[in-house]
């Protein structure tokens, strides 16, 4: 198996491309920044997302869906936040908008389904806001983030570097998909991801997890919290939900369980059964936003 190498510089220079890789709406930054905020009402966040018809439309839409059952039609951004929640705008703002990004790829690897990439990611996110919030963290709207966002390396890949990206996959099929990576490209879609989230400013945190949520124990601003955004990816694997580009389930390594045990979480590899079992619960309880957001004519292919 052979391949051109690209070069790290080149995939750098791309991923930092305002016209390739635009910025994310000045809508959905501040969204982001303003939920986060205690201080924050449903009225300051609905003139917000007012000033936006793509997403105002959305909201509106989700809200007055058959899931949520409301009596009347909600007609009103304000009320519509009321019967979502801050956290189920918020994911649905910064899922369209990524989804956005990428929705025309120039050069689609072949064998690379974008529709059940989502599903694993919106599927990630699930399980690592689950996990989040039955460790006792403060951050489960930020585990949901991060786990959406973990594998956003693969979409650049699929999308300027479909041909190395095949070959990527290919190699996949029996080795480990970063092995893959370095050996082809020198870089993983990790590191790429991450000069993404770089680029949006996303909290520091976010861009932590999208590098290392394959070696938590590399990251810098907080281990325990990448390493929930790990869990949460083998969980999604496990399961079956959706498909994140890998010919095989990926691997782990015993320091995971030693970065729990350190922050006194009580999380190992004994739990997966019940975590396995939790996860389709979760599922059969949360309205994926993500979806929601791709069924209504968004076209990834």
């Amino acid at each position: 198996m052979t391949s051109k190498k690209v070069d790290p510089e080149s995939i750098k220079r791309v991923t930092q491309s305002v016209i390739g890789l635009p910025t994310l709406p000045t809508v959905v930054s501040k969204m982001l920044k303003i939920i986060d905020n205690r201080k924050t009402s449903a009225d300051t966040l609905a003139r917000l997302i007012s000033s936006d018809q793509a997403l105002t439309a959305k909201v509106l839409k989700l809200a007055n869906s058959a899931y949520y059952g409301y009596q009347r039609e909600i007609s009103t951004v304000n009320m519509a936040i009321v019967v979502l929640g801050f956290n189920t705008v918020k994911e649905m703002g910064l899922g369209l908008s990524v989804i956005d990004v990428f929705k025309n790829p120039m050069s689609g690897a072949a064998g690379f389904d974008a529709v059940k990439f989502w599903e694993h990611s919106a599927a990630c996110g699930v399980a690592s806001r689950m996990l989040a919030k039955n460790s006792g963290s403060r951050f489960s709207g930020e585990a949901y983030v991060a786990g959406l966002l973990h594998d956003m390396g693969k979409l650049i890949l699929n999308q300027y570097f479909g041909e190395d990206f095949v070959s990527v996959l290919k190699e996949a099929q029996t080795s480990d998909l970063e092995s893959a990576e370095k050996k082809l490209l020198e870089v993983t879609h990790g590191e790429i991801g991450a000069w993404l989230a770089e680029k949006w400013n996303l909290p520091a945190m976010i861009c932590d997890t999208v590098k290392h949520h394959h070696q938590p124990w590399n990251a810098v601003s907080d281990p325990s919290f990448v390493a929930i955004i790990t869990v949460a990816d083998l969980l999604c694997h496990r399961i079956g939900k959706g498909n994140s580009g890998r010919g095989r389930l990926p691997a782990y390594d015993e320091r995971l369980w030693d970065i729990f045990s350190k922050a006194a979480m009580p999380l190992d590899e004994s739990d997966f059964p019940q975590l396995q079992s939790d996860l389709l619960a979760e599922f059969d309880n949360t309205e994926n936003v993500v979806s929601f957001i791709q069924d209504d004519d968004i076209d990834l292919q």
